[in-house]
């Protein structure tokens, strides 16, 4: 009788074994089969993290990603502002690149930590903003107090750059696409301070004539940021779990040392087209 009820048990469990793996099997079917997501990133370069014909470390980070995770992304080249809208909107899924900030909360998500703040160990990199000053004009920057005698500064279209400057009281023109535009309207005078994404904007300092001996970079950066895959809210609100295996996915490729290597070395090599 004792033998019996044993292997009636061990039957029972066997039959649960199955029907567990059998749900297993048709979860990781159902994610497979999950929609691919639609990211967009910016159509001007932003060296070494994307460039505009769609390579770069963030699109082999998230390569990666989808590798690990089984998901599908497709990687959509947009002007920074048509990103931001489009995100909102619900036409792109998120966005590859972005740093948080309040404006961005209303209609994207970051990697987030239980309190709420983004969170640092899940962003795709870290980089600073720097700033520039006209030669000879009096304005500086310290690390921490902005003086901008003029109080006119120029920013890239659609950065936390132009909402930072806002909040220190400075006209910002948000004009420039590109870190490029950005410096040639500083050369001419248009303003006195320049807050440039990018280390393209470092190089066009060094590189291009037109700007030496009319432009010099702040000894300290204007700001250190996180730089996230931020998700349109409409998008992570049907699908929360899936966007943190996301982000969790991607924590996991950065800490490997495979990663690790190929990121120091681009990131130490100058930028070139």
């Amino acid at each position: 009788m004792t033998k019996t009820r044993t292997q009636r048990s061990a039957r029972r469990r066997s039959a649960w074994l199955a029907l567990l793996a059998s749900l297993t099997a048709c979860l990781a079917v159902a994610d497979l089969s999950a929609a691919p997501l639609n990211l967009c990133f910016e159509d001007v370069s932003q060296a070494p993290w994307t460039l505009p014909e769609g390579t770069g470390l963030n699109i082999e980070l998230l390569k990666r990603v989808e590798r690990l995770t089984g998901e599908q992304f497709h990687y959509i080249a947009r002007p920074w502002k048509r990103c931001e809208e489009e995100t909102r909107s619900g036409v792109m899924d998120g966005m590859i690149g972005p740093a948080d900030n309040p404006r961005r909360r209303v209609f994207s998500v970051p990697p987030r930590k239980p309190d709420g703040g983004q969170d640092p160990d899940r962003a795709l990199y870290h980089d600073q903003v720097t700033l520039f000053l006209r030669t000879g004009s009096g304005a500086g920057w310290d690390g921490k107090h902005l003086v901008n005698p003029r109080g006119i500064a120029v920013a890239q279209r659609g950065y936390y750059a132009v909402d930072m400057l806002q909040a220190l009281g400075q006209k910002v023109i948000d004009t420039p696409k590109s870190a490029e535009e950005g410096l040639r309207l500083l050369a001419v005078g248009a303003a006195d301070v320049a807050v440039l994404m990018g280390r393209r904007s470092e190089e066009s300092l060094r590189n291009d004539p037109r700007f030496h001996g009319k432009i010099e970079l702040a000894r300290q950066p204007f700001a250190l940021l996180d730089f996230h895959l931020m998700i349109g809210r409409k998008a992570f609100d049907k699908e929360p779990a899936r966007f943190e295996a996301i982000w969790n996915a991607i924590a996991t490729v950065r800490a490997t040392p495979d990663y690790r290597r190929l990121e120091a070395a681009q990131v130490r090599q100058p930028v070139r087209d």
